[in-house]
């Protein structure tokens, strides 16, 4: 009767790496460093608000939806200095 069958040890599959290319902000012509979902702090805010696609690309109906973005910012900063 042999030895029984030793059944090799496989090592789990290592993580991928992130997609956002090294570690800077998705963005075009971005070259800050990403922080959160592959964008800058402020590219990250364009994206929530919907200015920016997750590609980094800008959304057809940017200039419409910037003017939102900046009144939005007005507002927002408005109340923190107050």
């Amino acid at each position: 009767m042999g030895k029984p069958a030793v059944a090799e040890k496989k090592e789990a599959p290592k993580a991928k790496e992130p997609a956002t290319g090294g570690g800077s902000c998705t963005a075009k012509a971005c070259k800050t460093s990403e922080w959160r979902f592959g964008f800058c702090e402020e590219h990250f805010e364009q994206f929530k608000f919907g200015l920016i696609k997750k590609s980094g690309d800008f959304v057809p109906d940017y200039e419409k939806k910037f003017e939102h973005y900046q009144a939005y910012q007005t507002r927002r900063h408005a109340h923190k200095v107050a």
